[in-house]
């Protein structure tokens, strides 16, 4: 099963992003810039999130910069907390099963 969040700025395009097994896959169309495809790996993402100003990153494990970058509360809020949730959650449990802890 996947799930969906879907951010919609007249100024910044639209950014989607699908939740699947084990990575998370990032469609952003800029209305100057095209569009990008990306996969990112659960295992390697940071399940803590940073909030700088209308943005919510989730940077991997080693800091480097956000590999994920999302806008606060877009389309609202309930569907933004529970998508930033379920990633949370889903990282932590694919961390763990790559790390090997159980439980």
């Amino acid at each position: 099963m996947s799930q969906k969040l879907v951010q919609k700025s007249i100024i910044h395009g639209t950014q989607e992003y699908e939740l699947r097994d084990d990575v998370i896959r990032v469609k952003i169309s800029h209305p100057f810039k095209g569009k990008k495809e990306l996969d990112v790996v659960l295992a390697i993402l940071n399940p803590e999130p940073v909030i700088e100003g209308s943005r919510l990153h989730f940077h991997s494990k080693v800091k480097c910069g956000p590999l994920m970058s999302l806008f606060l509360n877009k389309p609202n809020k309930q569907e933004f907390d529970a998508f930033v949730q379920a990633v949370i959650d889903k990282a932590t449990k694919e961390y763990n099963t790559f790390a090997g802890i159980k439980d």
